[in-house]
């Protein structure tokens, strides 16, 4: 081996850098770098503490020996972060990624740097929620910022769903309903939106993945190959009480404070204080840990407003007058303790159920009207019965994408769905459900011309029209709906970006579902049979159709930004109204420009 004058006093110093890393601040903000704005300190120490994968030599070499051996006194293996929605965990992460790429790719060796045999990779691997998700935003972030960097010119490959880096670094970008990595070394995973995976198995096969399996799988695979420096990273806002985020971020604490905080906001700020209906007060928790269960462990909860820099509470006075219990769980992470009714907005059901033009008549027979698009796929659900509920299909398909604003710099696509028809069947004490008479229906759709991309079936008695199904060339899968995939049509119903038919009893299901431990389902003498159908239809949708990237994708409003109702501080059907607006505020809002200060996602 030929060395040279610079080799040799490299290997005398015992020198691992083929170039000395800048600190985040600069990484961040440099034109050299990654070029943005700088972050909050919340963002900043999530990055540092997810980032921190140098041996405790190293960093005495970098930092001197009292700030080296702090900083590795702090360096973690598991980070568990409690956002607020919109506080921009998604492009946290990308920046937290790239860093942690850029400081193994300033080592000579990173392989033999972590005493791996030479040549041997060192993986990084971000889990998403679910395919779309995974591609569409974590991925296609941090592939802008690593295409915008000067630094990175050169130094990297990407690929459909990973970015492979000079010296065997690989990013790959996977979602929870997907097989494992299994074989991979793993030095980080990044276990994004959590609190969205599974918490049960809908699947019905035994390598079904769940919150829980997954953690557990990934967390054995970091630290079997990189105990000291490897890190496994959870990041979600908390969709229930006790959902998988809090789980994990409970579990590692061992003492807290916690400091209550409040704001009074003001609708109307022309308004004089105190008029009636114009002012209301926000309250949320602070924690500050103390200390922790376990070692190397570092958690954080906090609102949206602390976290993003862009973000004021104030923009959210909107979401806090329409509904306080909701807007306190997706931004402040406080979801209520008591969990009963899962959708808490009558209004926002019937807004999104309105469609008094129903589809399909009494009979069965499809409107003439009814008439697909031929740029559109359609995508059914079946939830049959024969005996003593309903048996329902619905049909959905994505309208078009939105843009949904998360920083200035930084949005990313939604989807706006339409169900287009929703058909059932009800059993007699003398007569069962005919199949023929679904599967024919099912067949009438196809031949009106929709383009029918997957029909999916409950497990129950599915097998047989499966099939036959089949024969016809429309494809089927099975999928049992779960509360997983009500979480995902809740947020589309809650952010307006849902239109279907007015059928009452469909309403009623809905407006009817409980949270019963981990699960969603109907009253003892209820039924979700039409609610099922539907939440399947719409979950085969937003997860399988591909976002139009080539085409234009418009700004998000909102129809409305008050209740009609006239009542004041009564309960109906679960939902606490806002009070009585003064005639001015009305005024007011009805000229609100939203537009300019879109709901963050």
């Amino acid at each position: 081996m030929d060395l040279n004058f610079d080799d040799l006093i490299d290997i005398l110093d015992g020198e691992e850098f083929d170039e000395r890393p800048v600190d985040l601040k600069t990484f961040v903000t440099s034109p050299d770098y990654l070029a943005l704005p700088p972050l909050s300190e919340y963002q900043y120490s999530l990055i540092e503490k997810g980032s921190q994968i140098y041996k405790e030599s190293t960093l005495i070499k970098l930092f001197g020996q009292e700030e080296g051996k702090k900083r590795y006194k702090q360096t973690c293996t598991e980070i568990i972060a409690q956002l607020g929605k919109g506080s921009g965990k998604d492009y946290t992460s990308t920046i937290s990624v790239s860093y942690m790429v850029y400081l193994l790719l300033c080592l000579k060796d990173p392989a033999t740097y972590y005493g791996k045999p030479p040549g041997d990779t060192i993986d990084i691997i971000n889990i998403a929620v679910n395919a779309q998700q995974a591609n569409n935003v974590f991925f296609k972030g941090l592939k802008t910022r690593i295409e915008r960097s000067p630094w990175f010119v050169g130094k990297y490959d990407p690929k459909a769903s990973e970015i492979r880096f000079d010296k065997n670094i690989n990013v790959y970008s996977g979602h929870s309903e997907r097989e494992a990595f299994e074989g991979y070394n793993v030095i980080a995973v990044i276990l994004d939106e959590i609190s969205g995976f599974a918490t049960e198995n809908t699947t019905g096969h035994d390598q079904a993945k769940t919150a829980d399996a997954i953690y557990d799988m990934y967390r054995g695979s970091v630290i079997s190959r990189f105990p000291d420096y490897g890190k496994v990273i959870l990041l979600s806002f908390p969709r229930f009480k006790n959902d998988p985020i809090q789980k994990f971020y409970d579990s590692v604490i061992a003492e807290k404070e916690t400091i209550v905080r409040s704001k009074r906001l003001k609708m109307d700020e022309d308004l004089p204080d105190g008029t009636q209906g114009n002012e209301i007060d926000v309250e949320w928790e602070e924690d500050h840990i103390v200390s922790y269960n376990i070692p190397k462990v570092y958690a954080l909860k906090r609102p949206t407003w602390d976290v993003n820099p862009t973000k004021k509470i104030e923009d959210f006075k909107i979401e806090f007058y329409k509904n306080m219990p909701d807007a306190l769980s997706r931004y402040a992470c406080m979801p209520p303790e008591a969990i009963d009714a899962f959708f808490k907005s009558r209004e926002k059901i019937e807004k999104a159920f309105n469609n008094m033009a129903l589809a399909v008549d009494t009979f069965g027979r499809l409107e003439p009207w009814f008439a697909p698009d031929p740029d559109k796929e359609y995508f059914l659900h079946v939830d049959l019965a024969q005996k003593h509920d309903h048996c329902a299909v619905s049909m959905s398909h994505v309208k078009k994408w939105v843009n949904v604003k998360v920083t200035d710099t930084y949005s990313q696509p939604a989807p706006i769905v339409e169900v287009d028809a929703v058909r059932y069947w009800t059993p007699t004490a003398d007569k069962s459900v005919d199949f023929t008479e679904v599967k024919d229906y099912i067949l009438s759709l196809r031949t009106a011309g929709f383009k029918i991309r997957v029909c999916t079936f409950d497990r129950w008695n599915s097998h047989d029209m499966m099939q036959q199904l089949k024969q016809y060339g429309i494809n089927t899968e099975t999928l049992s709906v779960a509360k997983k995939h009500y979480d995902d049509m809740a947020m589309i119903v809650l952010e307006e970006r849902l239109s279907g038919p007015h059928i009452p009893l469909l309403i009623d299901e809905l407006l009817q579902l409980k949270i019963m431990r981990d699960r969603v389902d109907h009253p003892r003498k209820g039924s979700k049979d039409l609610a099922d159908a539907v939440c399947g239809s719409i979950y085969n949708a937003i997860t399988k159709t591909k976002v139009d990237t080539n085409g234009e994708i418009n700004i998000h409003t909102y129809d409305s930004m008050m209740f009609e109702s006239e009542a004041d501080d009564t309960i109906v059907t679960n939902m606490i109204r806002a009070p009585r607006m003064p005639e001015q505020l009305a005024n007011y809002l009805s000229d609100y420009d939203i537009s300019s200060d879109m709901e963050v996602i």
